[in-house]
């Protein structure tokens, strides 16, 4: 009798480990994927089999050609034909003290070897970002889907999961998967905020220039040469490019 019970035992399945969709594929997204993978480096060192059976499967899409999110400048660290991602001007200086994004597991001195000043440009920090990711791990980027851009997330009910549709811009392709997970990388600044009041209010007053917000500036020199320039607002990025 016991060992007909015992025969007819089912052993335990082990859980699928959960899918996650990550969006933008900036600093939020890169030092999410760069924790997974610290955390599978970890468990290959211990020999935690369990653990590493259950590491989240972690799919993240990117419509820009490269990573970085708004810490790239269109003319110097992707494509300059894509016109739909969020870039910073060249110019761009932090704005607050690098000391406050220093990484505990990659320094400065590990990166720079000398002194720095308090507040970097964009471009030194970049580097600086996606050194830390690839330092020990060349193919970090291999699974991010560059060039594509997420056109929907709906949630289902019934299934209790994400529903994804994308599309990639070289390809044409398009695809709709489901995750368990998403998250939001692209941060606040993934999309420029131009206050529509601003923009009845130039137009009801016949103003027959140009607007551009700050992530259009690449070419900010030319844009500006020889004409009257009025900022609105007076955060850094006005300061940065008034400064130019």
């Amino acid at each position: 009798m016991g060992e007909a019970a015992e025969d007819t035992m089912k052993v335990p399945s082990t859980p699928a480990p959960p899918t996650v969709a990550v969006i933008g594929c900036g600093p939020g997204g890169m030092f999410f994927l760069h924790a997974i993978e610290m955390r599978r480096r970890e468990m290959e060192e211990k020999g935690d089999l369990e653990g590493l059976a259950s590491l989240p499967i972690v799919t993240c899409f990117e419509r820009a050609s490269v990573p970085g999110g708004v810490w790239r400048a269109k003319s110097t660290d992707g494509n300059p034909e894509q016109t739909d991602t969020t870039n910073m001007y060249e110019a761009l200086w932090t704005n607050g003290p690098k000391e406050n994004i220093e990484f505990h597991d990659y320094t400065y001195d590990d990166h720079f070897h000398q002194p720095l000043p308090v507040y970097m440009p964009r471009q030194p920090l970049l580097d600086y970002m996606l050194c830390r990711v690839t330092r020990n791990c060349p193919h970090f980027f291999d699974a991010v889907r560059f060039n594509t851009n997420v056109t929907s997330v709906k949630w289902d009910e019934e299934k209790s999961k994400f529903v994804v549709a994308t599309s990639n811009h070289e390809t044409k392709e398009e695809l709709t998967e489901t995750f368990d997970k998403c998250i939001w990388a692209a941060g606040q600044n993934g999309k420029p905020s131009f206050p529509m009041h601003i923009k009845r209010l130039l137009k009801c007053g016949g103003f027959k220039g140009k607007c551009i917000h700050s992530s259009e500036c690449e070419d900010f020199k030319t844009d500006v040469e020889g004409k009257r320039v009025v900022f609105i607002g007076d955060e850094y990025s006005a300061e940065d490019l008034a400064l130019q």
